[in-house]
């Protein structure tokens, strides 16, 4: 396992951020310009080519766009195949949680809206502060940076530490195992803290 530097962290963080930036102005430009009225998929669409555009060591191979059906969207480049395999990410740990965060803000589920990173443990004190009535489950914590194990099979199992307040409140470590065709999957967790809060979703 390669653990990622605060300084990666923050260099993610720091160019997903201007990628936020962008997309904004993009999009108050392009309704200021009068053209018409812009439709909602069109900011999730400027925010996912700033997205890729921001980051470092990931591509993706044509353009994404979105359907939306009720609250319902869905990322595409090719309809009927999923956006994951439309990606080429350097198999680096630093690319490979980016691209994490990166796919994540671009599919957009609603759990996620509700997920913050830790990575440092001023980020863990802010996120006990938050919770309500937070009980330590686990007290002893060597680290809260991202880890990358990338494998010679084009697989990587990467951990990270999040808050969340989807369905139940609590800090956790996650372990994501990424697949050849870039997509992740749930791999298991290991519970740091929980209060007694959290949102249905």
């Amino acid at each position: 396992m390669t653990t990622l530097t605060l300084d990666a962290v923050q260099r993610v963080r720091d160019r997903i951020s201007r990628a936020h930036t962008l997309a904004n102005e993009r999009f108050r430009e392009a309704f200021a310009s009068g053209t018409g009225p812009l439709p909602p998929k069109a900011h999730m669409a400027m925010l996912a080519a700033a997205l890729v555009e921001c980051a470092s060591g990931l591509r993706v191979h044509g353009e994404i766009r979105y359907d939306v059906i009720g609250d319902e969207s869905t990322p595409y480049v090719e309809r009927g195949k999923p956006v994951y395999e439309a990606f080429d990410v350097d198999r680096n740990a630093e690319a490979i949680f980016e691209y994490w965060l990166v796919i994540s803000d671009i599919v957009g589920a609603t759990s996620w809206r509700m997920t913050r990173l830790i990575a440092t443990a001023d980020d863990y004190d802010a996120a006990l502060m938050r919770m309500q009535s937070p009980q330590i489950v686990r007290a002893l914590i060597v680290t809260h940076l991202p880890s990358v194990d990338a494998r010679d099979d084009g697989t990587a199992l990467l951990e990270a530490t999040v808050y969340t307040r989807a369905e139940e409140e609590r800090i956790e470590r996650r372990q994501l195992l990424l697949d050849v065709h870039n997509e992740f999957h749930y791999h298991g967790r290991a519970l740091l803290a929980e209060g007694r809060g959290g949102v249905r979703v």
